[in-house]
């Protein structure tokens, strides 16, 4: 009795019983409708507004306590900041969470500190042993409000300190209009093996850098995103939520949120082979002043990057389905696989614009496709990337600007296969002082098989000791393309390059004015030639070398 008189001291139930309360959840295929017999509002008062953790919890454990499902319950916050010092707030099913006005602080004296709030506290105990698949807690909302991971404090003591949110095994999880700021060294919000996320119109600002790690080192010392999906692999990658059991996210919605101020933006940065996140989206959303990418898409399949807008970024999109240092991609732990090569996915209507952030972990880009053929088995820390062919097919890269302001590439294509990229217009702004590195080609393609690049436009607006080597586009490497109806404006070098055993059909291209040839095709490569359009080439419209060979029709 005595614990029910102290709930009832930070928890007034304004409102009991509502009868038939609908909510609707979405994904981006499917509405679910879920419909209680219950809607249960909860005012929550907070007196300690230096150690809020408790009597938050304790009104929060009225929904753990009901395990009928037909209730919803709407937990009203406070307005005004308070501190969760040493302390993690636990939400379960069912619950909605009215935090306008309110700013949670962290806190605490002890030398790791805690997250600020996660799904249930599923440790593996008997009260609550934790979840296979996406069967563990479900249907909870966080409407508005403020999570303040206080950085600063944390980096002038070096505490460690975890992502400020983080959620596993769960479904149908909510974020709409909430603002994530400063944590240490960490993530805003991290989610393994969960379907049926929706984050929409929130803040993402603010990231503090581990203790010591300043300038160049701050942009390159981890990919710390400041929303992540990620594995359910190993305690190394996502502790504290079992059960182990390589679950990949699904059904994935990020819309309308700003990015600002951050190590890197969005997305996922490990991968188990065939282990694949299906149905993601991130929409309409903005990034700026991202010391590294803005969005990295590893082993997505059926997914849309589209209408975001990503500027002063060391790198735009990154979507790939192997990871370049080997170091986090891993073995499932069923021991089997099989890889399915075709991504179904698009990548359009994006603004994009890359700035030099001394981003050296990587070549800048605009956008890029990767993958590999692991020959062997590769070693790392989480056992191996077990052999196999990783090609990455089924891309649409449509419809988007970019503008390079640092050396790299407008758009690079790595152990790729039947991509298009079309409708583009990449513009390289690139200054013979900036730090990047690359060709600063507008189109790179490396080892990859039949690439559709159509109707794109090309402009290079300076020639100087960065981009005197550039090309309109590059195919090397045993690449092989089709290039119809683009325009080239300005080629340092050469309009159209086509070298190394790679293969290209050219038709119907316009290329104004060159450093050097309008096509060029060496050691060992072919191309034909229609109705194309060289103008103001400084050497000669066509160039062979090398065992190679122009076809002209």
């Amino acid at each position: 009795m005595g614990d029910v008189r102290k709930r009832r001291m930070s928890c007034f139930f304004k409102s009991v019983a509502i009868t038939l309360g609908i909510v609707i959840s979405g994904s981006l295929t499917t509405d679910v409708v879920k419909a209680y017999a219950e809607i249960k509002t909860i005012d929550i008062n907070i007196t300690k507004t230096g150690d809020a953790g408790k009597e938050i919890q304790d009104c929060l454990d009225v929904a753990k306590e009901d395990a009928s499902g037909n209730t919803q319950y709407v937990f009203n916050f406070p307005k005004g900041e308070y501190v969760l010092n040493d302390t993690v707030l636990k939400v379960y099913s069912y619950s909605t969470l009215n935090m306008d006005g309110c700013t949670l602080k962290r806190g605490g004296s002890l030398k790791e500190w805690k997250s600020m709030l996660r799904i249930g506290n599923a440790i593996g105990n008997t009260d609550d042993p934790g979840a296979y698949g996406y069967n563990g807690y479900h249907d909870i909302t966080i409407k508005g409000g403020t999570f303040d991971g206080n950085g600063n404090k944390a980096a002038t003591n070096n505490t460690d300190s975890p992502s400020l949110l983080r959620f596993g095994h769960g479904s149908n999880l909510t974020f709409e209009g909430v603002t994530f700021k400063n944590p240490y060294d960490n993530h805003h919000m991290e989610f393994a093996a969960c379907k049926g996320v929706t984050i929409r119109n929130c803040v993402f600002e603010g990231f503090v850098p581990k203790k010591g790690k300043t300038g160049v080192k701050a942009v390159n010392y981890a990919n710390n995103e400041a929303v992540q999906f990620d594995i359910m692999h190993s305690d190394s990658h996502f502790p504290q939520y079992p059960f182990l059991d390589d679950t990949p996210c699904q059904d994935i919605v990020v819309d309308g949120c700003t990015f600002t101020n951050l190590q890197r933006g969005i997305g996922t940065h490990s991968a188990v082979a065939g282990s694949y996140f299906t149905n993601i989206a991130f929409t309409n959303n903005t990034f700026s002043n991202i010391g590294g990418y803005a969005i990295v898409a590893t082993n997505y399949k059926n997914s849309v990057i589209s209408g975001n807008t990503i500027k002063d970024c060391g790198a735009g999109i990154l979507f790939r389905a192997m990871v370049q240092s080997h170091e986090t991609f891993y073995s499932p732990l069923s021991g089997g696989f099989k890889v399915d090569h075709d991504a179904a996915s698009v990548i359009e209507n994006n603004t994009i614009q890359v700035s030099d952030k001394k981003y050296t972990k990587a070549t800048a880009y605009g956008i890029s496709l990767y993958s590999e053929v692991v020959k062997k088995d590769i070693s790392n820390a989480g056992g191996k990337v077990p052999k196999g062919d990783y090609t990455l097919y089924g891309v649409k890269v449509n419809n988007n600007t970019i503008t390079m302001n640092n050396a790299g590439y407008g758009i690079w294509l790595q152990t790729t296969n039947t991509c298009d990229i079309i409708d583009n217009s990449v513009t390289m702004n690139v200054s013979a002082g900036v730090s990047g590195k690359g060709n600063c080609d507008p189109i790179r393609l490396v080892r990859s098989k039949n690439i559709n690049i159509n109707n794109n436009v090309f402009v290079n607006k300076k020639t100087n000791k960065k981009t005197q080597k550039a090309c309109g586009i590059v195919v090397t490497t045993k690449s092989s393309a089709t290039i119809m109806n683009n325009n080239f404006k300005n080629s340092p070098k050469d309009g159209i390059f086509v070298v190394t055993g790679s293969s290209a059909t050219v038709k119907s291209n316009t290329v104004n004015k060159t450093g050097r040839y309008g096509l060029n095709v060496c050691e060992k490569s072919k191309a034909g030639s229609v109705k194309n359009k060289f103008k103001k080439c400084k050497k000669r419209p066509y160039n062979e070398y090398n065992k190679s060979k122009i076809t002209k029709k």
